[in-house]
């Protein structure tokens, strides 16, 4: 257990340490100014923060440059270990596993962090010059929870936890990049190809999207929706906390089940050498 965590404060630091990581921040801010500019300037500043979240375009057209800025941080590692021929004796000095869980671990967390301090960094300058909610989208949000037709986070503006609504929104949206982003990771233990490493998130969810479609499967199984305020746990918990803790625990799971993918691929690749 202590050579696991001493391996995974090295990939953290090798991470923290490395420009991909900052510079996927920005490119989350500069991505998500651009998406949400032509809204400022067409209401000549008269809109809000909360209106600009709601029709940030993070999972609309931007969707193909989050998930190529979401592999930066540390979804390459697996590839760049093996491009330096780094990864065998890493693999031989702290075994397959602890390798697995450590580099899944700060791939996820890394793209968590990507998205989230992005969000924070670009709606917090919006802040400063915009309203967090107009009063005409607070009387809108009063008449809906009156008819409970409310959902998402959207009962914490109304609790006057605007804070939390933002930091809930934004973590559930980051933790769904997670899971992608850790699906780049275990997917280049079959793809050496640094640029479709970079397509394959974008690829994966739109397959998912149209598996689910074609297949008609049941909203547990739409993730893709679930990272947007809550999907199909939304409509089962009133309750904002349990909300929260099933969207978290859900891709945890998703997250888990990638990286013993990602172990069993590299265990067998070193059976066939």
């Amino acid at each position: 257990m202590i050579l696991f965590f001493k391996v995974l404060c090295s990939d953290f630091k090798r991470m923290f340490s490395s420009w991909k990581f900052y510079a996927a921040i920005l490119g989350i801010v500069s991505v998500t100014f651009i998406s949400i500019w032509p809204e400022v300037t067409a209401s000549g500043y008269a809109c809000s923060v909360y209106y600009l979240v709601s029709a940030r375009g993070g999972l609309g057209a931007f969707l193909t440059v989050f998930t190529v800025l979401i592999v930066l941080p540390y979804s390459l590692s697996y590839w760049e270990d093996l491009q330096n021929n780094y990864v065998y004796y890493l693999k031989c000095r702290i075994g397959i596993t602890q390798y697995c869980w450590s580099h899944t671990l700060t791939a996820a967390i890394g793209a968590f962090l990507t998205v989230f301090l992005g969000y924070i960094i670009c709606f917090g300058l919006m802040a400063i010059k915009l309203p967090i909610i107009l009063p005409t989208e607070l009387e809108t949000l009063q008449l809906y929870m009156g008819k409970d037709i409310l959902s998402g986070y959207d009962p914490l503006i109304l609790q006057h936890f605007k804070s939390l609504y933002f930091l809930a929104v934004f973590s559930t949206e980051a933790m769904g990049y997670s899971f992608l982003a850790v699906f780049a990771l275990v997917i280049s233990a079959k793809i050496e190809n640094v640029f479709l490493l970079f397509s394959m998130p974008v690829i994966f969810y739109n397959g998912s999207v149209l598996l689910c479609n074609v297949l008609g499967l049941p909203g547990i199984c739409r993730w893709y929706y679930i990272m947007k305020t809550g999907g199909y746990f939304s409509r089962i918990f009133t309750d904002i906390g349990k909300l929260m803790i099933c969207v978290f625990l859900y891709f945890a799971s998703l997250i888990c089940l990638e990286c013993i993918l990602f172990i069993f691929w590299l265990k067998k690749r070193r059976l066939h050498g």
